[in-house]
């Protein structure tokens, strides 16, 4: 079958990253940032109050949406409200930042990732991400790979508030950017999430297993790609 539109996941399909937000020294010098700021906060705390607001957040998110997203943005800001101060916009986006920065530890592209990108445009195609992951990352993380201009719409779970598998996150991503669903495959390496959102919207889809998969997933897709290789995709024309 030709597809006209190809809609991707990002982390795990077309980066490989690596992250711990889970490291003492993340939120002790995160703690820091924000004791800079008048908030006098230790590490433990800080942790503690964060996951507290995003589960807040996401159980609001429920009235809308069956698998809500947050924005650490939205979390950031309630906490300094709460902590008695008023911070910038400015502040909010370099904290998120900062945050990502200190978390990181790997960032790169699969092998073949931009040799199928280029090739699908070079081919016509309409390209599209649909990623669940936090704007403030992403739109960075693209450009810092250059790839972010190769693609014809972004639908960013912190954005649109509602994260895959749910179907009004691809409607989402149809009624911002026009995509169109009845041409579309779906590649992503997640069953739960990539897998399932394109079975429940009703479009093809091709797994693509990296080492960040989720193991011993039961699913169902027209593409298997069990060896990782981007330049298998049908339609590459690599």
């Amino acid at each position: 079958m030709m597809y006209e539109t190809y809609i991707f996941d990002l982390y795990g399909t077309l980066i490989d990253i690596v992250t711990d937000e889970e490291s003492p020294e993340v939120w002790e010098r995160l703690a820091v940032h924000f004791r800079y700021s008048g908030m006098q906060v230790g590490p433990e705390e800080l942790k503690s109050a964060v996951a507290e607001e995003i589960g807040r957040q996401l159980e609001a998110g429920r009235a809308r949406a069956e698998h809500p997203e947050f924005a650490y943005e939205q979390v950031f800001a309630a906490l300094a409200q709460q902590w008695g101060r008023e911070v910038s916009a400015e502040w909010l986006h370099e904290t998120v930042r900062w945050f990502r920065i200190l978390s990181m530890r790997k960032l790169a592209l699969y092998d073949g990732a931009l040799e199928l990108l280029q090739s699908l445009r070079q081919q016509g195609k309409k390209l599209y991400l649909l990623s669940n992951g936090q704007k403030t990352f992403i739109e960075a993380e693209l450009t810092i790979l250059g790839i972010k201009d190769l693609f014809d719409g972004l639908a960013i779970s912190s954005e649109a508030g509602v994260c895959k598998p749910d179907p009004l996150f691809y409607l989402y991503l149809e009624e911002q950017y026009g995509a169109d669903l009845s041409s579309a495959i779906m590649i992503g390496n997640d069953p739960r999430t990539d897998m399932e959102g394109a079975h429940r919207i009703g479009i093809d889809a091709c797994y693509i297993h990296s080492e960040s998969s989720p193991e011993g997933i039961a699913f169902s897709c027209r593409y298997e790609l069990w060896d990782g290789d981007l330049r298998k995709v049908p339609g590459s024309g690599l």
